[in-house]
């Protein structure tokens, strides 16, 4: 049974990973096979070395503190997942930036597998979005949910628009896993037979990560 460590999560991501996930969560690090970095507030800009927009709203000491944990797992090569703001965290983290504001992103869709053309059912409560690096490969795209995606330069403010949204990303040379949907939402609730799909489909990627096989 992996074991693994969920950082400033929830009893959801408790339930997600212990019992739909069938894996053993732990306190300390040092015990971990894998490290979930978990939603909440956006990543502070400086880390990927861009202006604030002034939509962003991020915490530093969080920051900080998880850039530490980061740091531990990659001096131990162990594998890490991010979901929603995790999943933006690890691809900053990763040599990724960030779409400081996107609109249109505010209700549930269909995702795209790049790799194997399956179509998941997902939640996307996001404002922001990964804008992966080159050592980013990317698994899934958002399908038909178009909006505008906005940036900072320090002088104007920059926007591109697109109907397909960058909603899972992995990067090989980190181990890390960027899932920006919410898997934990199939936990409880009355959407959470919904969403069911999109947690095997998460349970799946989980799976090849720790196999290292994603993507090959």
């Amino acid at each position: 049974m992996t074991k693994v460590a969920i950082i400033d999560g929830g009893m959801a991501y408790t339930m997600l990973f212990g019992k739909l996930l069938d894996m053993e969560v732990v306190n300390a690090l040092d015990d971990a096979e894998l490290v979930c970095f978990t939603g909440g507030e956006d990543v502070s800009p400086h880390l990927y070395g861009d202006y604030h927009h002034d939509k962003t709203w991020n915490n530093p000491q969080r920051d900080e503190r998880e850039a530490a944990i980061y740091s531990f797992c990659r001096d131990r090569d162990i594998p890490m997942v991010g979901i929603c703001r995790g999943a933006q965290f690890l691809n900053v983290m990763s040599g990724g930036r960030m779409y400081q504001h996107v609109t249109g992103h505010g209700q549930p869709h269909y995702l795209i597998d790049q790799f194997t053309g399956d179509s998941v059912f997902v939640s996307s409560t996001h404002h922001q979005m990964m804008k992966p690096s080159d050592n980013g490969i990317i698994v899934a795209l958002g399908d038909g949910v178009r909006g505008k995606r906005e940036w900072y330069d320090g002088t104007e403010y920059r926007h591109d628009v697109s109907d397909k949204g960058i909603e899972v990303v992995y990067y090989p040379h980190t181990k890390c896993l960027c899932f920006q949907p919410h898997p934990e939402f199939a936990v409880y609730g009355a959407d959470a037979k919904a969403y069911r799909p999109m947690a095997l489909y998460f349970q799946k990627l989980v799976g090849e990560l720790l196999r290292g096989s994603i993507a090959v």
